[in-house]
């Protein structure tokens, strides 16, 4: 009974190995037809002397696209209650800083589209064009910096606290074939310090209204930098064709 059993394992293991090496060889083969299919492209587009083209329907988002898309982040920003966020409710309390942590990341992502949208070689931008460009960068870097100072940890400590995985249940079953005792162990997260995260969860509730303040303040001072931003572009380009002959 042993030996067939024994058989049987290495029969199965002998087959899963066999699977395993298929799988690999079939990797290799369409790893080396990609490859010869994309240096086929490529001399073709060599051979024609020709440039390949993008082949999404991928569009730069303007520096007015991305001003709006602020301004939206702006009306997203979660309000503080008149009697305060109750910070013996954690789901109040989770709700408010997921909402918050949300619209932050979406801003950070939202200020990454603004180099972009805004280059220009060196050669075609003119002295002021150029003061005016390292002008909003560093006041979008300021901005970032400030919410993300104020914010961040403060937010990360109730949204992410730490914890440690320990066995909550423990089952002891029969197994029936073999009659044998089973135990199974159910695991959990456990926060490690709970005391440390209330106090987290007060912090927060108490820092609430100053929180969605130095959020905002910076919201909206992006969208004032944008708009000087492109005052000064356009006052600029009428510069340029003003000196044109």
């Amino acid at each position: 009974m042993s030996s067939a059993i024994k058989n049987g394992s290495d029969l199965t293991a002998q087959k899963r190995r066999s699977n395993n090496e298929r799988d690999a060889l079939i990797g290799k083969m369409n790893k080396k037809q990609r490859l010869e299919n994309g240096k086929k492209k490529s001399e073709d587009d060599e051979k024609n002397n020709t440039t390949p083209k993008f082949e999404d329907e991928f569009e730069m988002m303007s520096l007015e696209e991305i001003k709006c898309s602020v301004i939206r982040l702006c009306n997203r920003v979660p309000t503080v209650p008149s009697d305060g966020i109750n910070a013996d409710d954690p789901e109040a309390v989770l709700a408010w800083a997921e909402k918050l942590q949300t619209t932050i990341e979406e801003f950070n992502l939202v200020l990454s589209c603004v180099s972009p949208a805004t280059y220009r070689w060196g050669s075609d931008r003119s002295g002021a064009a150029d003061q005016s460009l390292t002008h909003l960068s560093s006041e979008l870097n300021h901005s970032q910096e400030q919410i993300t100072s104020a914010c961040s940890t403060r937010l990360s400590n109730v949204l992410a606290p730490v914890v440690d995985l320990v066995v909550s249940k423990i089952e002891k079953t029969i197994d029936e074939e073999t009659g044998k005792q089973v135990k199974v162990q159910t695991y959990t997260n456990k926060i490690v310090d709970p005391g440390f995260h209330h106090l987290c969860r007060r912090v927060l509730c108490r820092n609430a209204r100053m929180l969605r303040q130095v959020t905002l303040g910076n919201l909206r001072k992006v969208v004032k930098v944008i708009e000087d931003y492109q005052k000064a572009a356009k006052k600029d380009s009428h510069r340029d064709r003003s000196l044109v002959y």
